[in-house]
């Protein structure tokens, strides 16, 4: 007569009882990971991070190039210009960002805007004065 190892019973005798039970065919990575996200509620934090990517798509060469995204969260928008005049003219620009920005992410993602002076770089550092 032959032993079997523990995990090795086909039937699942030996299965611990808090791990969830397998069933059916294993789904697909992006249907878990998406499973898994809207379950978390990350959905709308994880649509917000996109952010980054849509940024001069939404608002324009001209201002990317001069403004960048800093953080999104809570409907908050936080945005840091390369100088006081750009950061008078984003201000301005606001309602207009912000449909651009929330026409790429989905309605509602950004509420309102702030902006910050700083040296925008291009590798994405900043470097301010203090």
């Amino acid at each position: 007569m032959t032993r079997q190892r523990k995990g090795s019973d086909p039937l699942g005798a030996d299965r611990d009882p808090d791990l969830p039970s397998r069933v059916g065919a294993p789904a697909p990575v992006g249907e878990a990971l998406a499973g898994l996200r809207d379950a978390r509620g990350w959905t709308r934090r994880l649509d917000g991070a996109r952010v980054h990517q849509v940024w001069e798509q939404a608002v324009g060469a001209e201002v990317a190039a001069r403004v960048r995204p800093i953080r999104l969260h809570g409907g908050v928008l936080v945005v840091e210009a390369t100088s006081a005049a750009w950061a008078t003219q984003v201000r301005y620009l606001a309602p207009q960002l912000i449909a651009g920005v929330n026409a790429a992410l989905g309605e509602g993602m950004v509420e309102r805007l702030t902006v910050q002076t700083g040296s925008t770089t291009p590798g994405g550092g900043s470097r301010r004065r203090r």
